[in-house]
Formats: C-alpha cells, structure tokens, sequence
C-alpha cells in the first residue's frame, strides 16, 4: 500500500471543502447534504447538481483540478474522513462515531492471522461513517466481500459515499443492529460505543448476536470499554459467549488515545473451542513510539507464531 501523500490528500480535501462552500451559497442546505451532492458529481466526473452555466463552470473548475490526479485508497480516505469530521462540527453532531486510523490498521493485521484465506467476509455491524471497515479494507491484501449496519440514515449514506469514493463495495444496512440477518461471516468488526447497564448491557446483548452471524473458526475483533467485563457479575455474559467462542487476546490501548472518554481495549475472539490455551495480554504504548511498539508486535507475532497460526495463514 503506497503512504498517503500529503499533497494529495489536501487537493483532495480541498477540492470537497470548495464544492460544499459553492453548493452551500445556492442551496443553503445542511453540509452533509451538500457532501452528497459534491461526491456523486465527482464520481460522475461531471456536474449533475441542478445550477446555472456560471455555477457549473465554477463547479467544474474544482472538479477539474484532482480528474488526472493518482490518488491512493488513503489520500481519499483520509480527506474523506477530515471533510466528515469537520460536518460533524458545522452541525453541531458529537463525533463519537469515528475510530482512530492507527486501530483500523491494527485490526486489520490481526485479521491477517486469523482469517488467512484468500477470499473473506468483513462485517461491521455498528458502522458509523465506515470508516474504521475501510480502513481494514484499505489495508488488507484479499479479495474482501464487506457488509455494515447502522441504524442511522446519514451514517449509512457516509459509508455509501466513501465506499464508492474509494470503489471498495460495500453492501449497507439501514436498520437496528438486533435486526440484522446475516451468516458465515469470516470476521466481525466494531467500536463499540459507550453504553449505560441500564438492566441489559447493550455491548453483551450484541456481541451474542454477532456471534450467530460468524462462520465456524471465523473471528471477531472488537473496541470495547476497558471495564467491559465488570458488568458480567454473574459471568453469564462469558458463559455463554465462551460456549462457541474462544478468547484469542486482549490488547489494552494506549490511555492517551482516549482522554475524553474512557479508556479501551480490543478484544479479539474466534468461533472455535480451544482448549487449555492462555490468550496474549498485551498493553500497547503510544503508537508513535515505535521502539515499544514494535516489541509489543513482536509478543503477538510470537504468540501466533507458538499457536501455529502462522502455519495455518501458509497453508492459505
């Protein structure tokens, strides 16, 4: 994968905040709207919006200026993703719904050793903007068949956009996260947002559903509070779960990461029983500390590594 070009990805970026700014002089209309109309005339190569001969010139002028540019997956991406952040802030929308780039990237090397086939199913059942599902995808090296979920109509018109920006389809769903129907799902993806115990614990009742959706030695990776497992006081929850799921690893996230909000953990699970076999525990330190980082990597390669997963992702 080539590294984001930081030119690029400004022109890119630019390129969006400056069709928004125009649309918005003649339409007035809420930003993610105007995001709308900017995408589908980029992906047209073309103006489709409904404006006079000098508003379309000015329009194809910006358009004009990124047609013969080679932009990485990322570039767009990762402009896709500022122009969405700054929406969030212009209609005054909490922004909990994004996930950190550098955790995408994680998930996706874990996925790399527990899914080694060459053709894969990703789903991200609480996808938010898509971001984090095609932040994987971006970075996985297999044919990818991806599905995402949300129950909120502009977060799935987001990932809609950004999927057909980035020509990774992406079949989305308009619905709650309980409703979905769905089976043989090599892996499971979520940022699981904050929830209260109000009686049930939103995150154990989901995970359960999510498990019936995933395929036999299939995996599930998942951001979740760090005190997620202090709510199982009757330890139900891990009795259930651990029925057909085994617990791979729990990766504690720099505490950095997170100074408005609690404190995270991935957990990372397989749909198979395995037996007497200690799951890796590792603390990550800030990513940009790469020394660390690297040895913090090497504890999971070497865990892989004793639990022949390595071997099984050659065979593949």
């Amino acid at each position: 994968m080539k590294k984001v070009d930081i030119n690029n990805l400004e022109l890119f970026y630019d390129c969006l905040d400056e069709s928004n700014n125009l649309l918005y002089e003649v339409f007035h209309k809420p930003y993610f709207e105007l995001l709308e109309m900017t995408v589908k005339n980029i992906l047209a190569g073309e103006v489709l919006t409904d404006l006079d001969s000098e508003n379309v010139e000015k329009l194809q002028g910006i358009y004009d200026k990124i047609a013969e540019v080679d932009f990485t997956v990322e570039d767009v991406r990762k402009a896709m993703q500022s122009i969405v952040l700054r929406g969030f802030k212009e209609m005054r929308i909490p922004n909990g719904n994004t996930t950190p780039d550098t955790l995408g990237i994680f998930m996706a090397y874990l996925i790399t050793k527990l899914c080694p086939n060459k053709k894969i199913s990703i789903l991200d059942p609480l996808c938010g903007t898509g971001n984090l599902l095609l932040t994987i995808s971006n970075h996985l090296d297999k044919e990818l068949s991806l599905f995402a979920c949300d129950n909120d109509l502009w977060m799935t018109k987001l990932t809609g956009m950004l999927a057909d920006l980035l020509s990774s389809p992406v079949e989305i769903f308009l619905q709650d996260t309980f409703n979905l129907n769905l089976a043989n799902m090599d892996c499971v993806v979520f940022d699981m947002p904050h929830s209260e115990n109000d009686g049930e614990y939103f995150p154990y009742k989901a995970i359960l559903n999510y498990v019936k959706m995933i395929k036999e030695d299939g995996c599930m990776i998942g951001i979740v509070e760090n005190d997620f497992f202090d709510y199982d006081k009757d330890k139900k929850f891990k009795e259930e779960l651990l029925k057909e799921m085994s617990i791979i690893g729990l990766v504690e996230l720099p505490d950095q990461m997170f100074q408005s909000v609690k404190p995270k953990i991935i957990i990372v699970l397989q749909k198979k029983i395995i037996e007497a076999k200690k799951c890796f525990m590792v603390k990550l330190p800030s990513f940009t500390d790469v020394k660390e980082f690297n040895k913090s990597l090497m504890e999971i390669e070497a865990w892989f590594e004793n639990n022949n997963y390595n071997k099984r992702s050659e065979e593949n």
